[in-house]
């Protein structure tokens, strides 16, 4: 009976690791990918210019 409570026991804690595990890469998938946006949003504002057009009315 105490051999099969150890190995319960082991299983258990087995799939709760892998949880953790992937947990984390999930979050830390998720949190590259937003610095990856962010970087390609302040890239892309340096890059953009700005046009001005005067128009004068003749009286």
């Amino acid at each position: 009976m105490n051999s099969s409570r150890s190995k319960i026991i082991a299983i258990v804690t087995g799939f709760i690791s892998i949880l953790i595990c992937i947990l984390y890469l999930l979050l830390i998938t998720v949190f590259d990918f937003r610095s990856f946006l962010n970087d390609q949003l302040i890239s892309h504002s340096a890059n953009m210019a700005a046009i001005f057009f005067e128009i004068e009315y003749l009286r």
